[in-house]
């Protein structure tokens, strides 16, 4: 008997995404880039590391096989020498976004689990860095958090083995009234709305993918004068930034509100290290036209707030769990058409520090796939005193390399219109 629930409709679909990609960069990998600062370490010691360190991290040791009703999660041993090499990027500023740049578009090795961590070295005269990539179909945001705090935290996981299969009767159940509010808001968001279809600049499979960083403390503190939360501040200025960009760039999307998919993790526990996605892609409709931020931020939070409902959130989890499998794969069949295909935005923290024997780690920047029909795909990650956040974007898009910079300019806005605290000196 397999473990594991079976590969869900999400899953198959991401690998599908892939397969339909005319180029590679629309290929569902994601990942993380980790800086260290310290000596760069022998490759043969690193592969040793992992190795040891596997037992608890199932989502590295399944393949997924088969299709549709077929599809299982197998076991397979990584072979260390395949999945961990090292690579000397030289010194060029660049080297180091070039590198990942061309890993993203590597093949996986066959019949072999789907993650590679490359050392990469030489871009910087006192550390290195570690690039974790795998296929979005085996492994979501919250289990690459998981593998990276296994690996690299000060208490590695305790040996788990796998879990049974979970029984769908013992999950907590939604009242009627929660059911029908979580419907109800799943079904107003369902509509098309073809932002992002245009026939001057048709979407592709080419991608940028750009890095910008912001500090934490700003985040945080417009989040606390704001009465929100990170994320929502996060989403606030990836929302201004889009306003900002369209009104030269995509008139379309000046004066309107903004559809973006977020995932809300429905992981539980005992799923923290389990092959495939345990999260559900809502939608949301954030507030669009032109307004100062702080404006935006509240009533961002506004829209938000039902992402952070515990009982909406029970209702995501039966969905993933209790609907007929052909349902579920009819609910996501619909979610994938083109004219209701947009914007996904994700947000992740690592909480604990992070290294690797005497190198600590100081900033992680996170790698997000961005399918095919998906215009703009964001990831931000809050580790320590850094939120890194990753763009893929359509190179279809005019000018919007720009998007990055805009978004640190409308965190550094909201930063700005936040209140010093109470007692402080001006």
């Amino acid at each position: 008997m397999n473990p594991f629930p079976a590969p869900s409709p999400a899953d198959l679909v991401l690998v599908k995404a892939e397969e339909l990609a005319e180029h590679p960069d629309a290929n569902a990998r994601i990942g993380a880039v980790l800086h260290l600062t310290g000596a760069v370490p022998g490759l043969a010691g690193l592969r040793a590391y992992v190795t040891a360190r596997l037992d608890g991290l199932p989502c590295l040791t399944h393949v997924l096989t088969g299709n549709g009703p077929t599809a299982r999660w197998m076991p397979a041993d990584p072979d260390m020498t395949r999945h961990i090499r090292a690579q000397h990027v030289g010194g060029d500023p660049e080297a180091l976004e070039t590198a990942v740049r061309r890993a993203l578009r590597e093949p996986w090795p066959e019949e072999a689990p789907a993650w590679r961590m490359i050392l990469l070295h030489g871009h910087v005269p006192d550390g290195f860095a570690l690039l974790y990539l795998s296929h979005h179909a085996v492994q979501d945001g919250a289990n690459i958090v998981a593998v990276v705090d296994a690996l690299f935290g000060p208490r590695p996981l305790t040996r788990q083995l796998p879990a049974p299969a979970r029984d769908a009767s013992q999950t907590p159940r939604a009242g009627l009234r929660q059911t029908a509010r979580s419907t109800v808001t799943l079904l107003r968001h369902a509509r098309q709305h073809r932002l992002w279809q245009s026939t001057s600049h048709p979407l592709s499979s080419r991608r940028h993918l750009l890095w910008t960083q912001a500090p934490s403390a700003g985040l945080r503190a417009a989040a606390r004068a704001g009465g929100a939360s990170i994320n929502d501040v996060y989403l606030t200025a990836v929302v201004h930034a889009i306003t900002q960009w369209a009104k030269d760039a995509w008139p379309r999307a000046t004066g309107t509100t903004i559809p973006v998919m977020v995932p809300v993790n429905v992981r539980t526990p005992d799923e923290v290290a389990a092959p495939g996605n345990r999260l559900f892609l809502t939608r949301i409709d954030l507030p669009g036209g032109t307004m100062p931020v702080n404006r935006r931020l509240a009533r961002t939070r506004a829209v938000t707030s039902v992402l952070k409902s515990a009982g909406h959130k029970t209702v995501l989890r039966a969905a993933l769990t209790r609907l007929p499998r052909r349902l579920l794969q009819l609910l996501v069949d619909a979610s994938t058409v083109p004219g209701r295909l947009t914007i996904c935005a994700s947000y992740l923290v690592v909480r604990q520090p992070l290294h690797y024997v005497e190198a600590a780690v100081h900033r992680i920047d996170p790698i997000m796939c961005c399918p095919p029909g998906v215009p703009l795909a964001v990831v931000a990650t809050t580790y320590e005193d850094t939120t890194s956040v990753s763009f893929r974007i359509d190179t279809a898009l005019p000018g919007a390399e720009s998007l990055p910079e805009r978004w640190r300019q409308a965190v550094t806005e909201l930063t700005r219109s936040t209140p010093p605290p109470r007692g402080s000196t001006p």
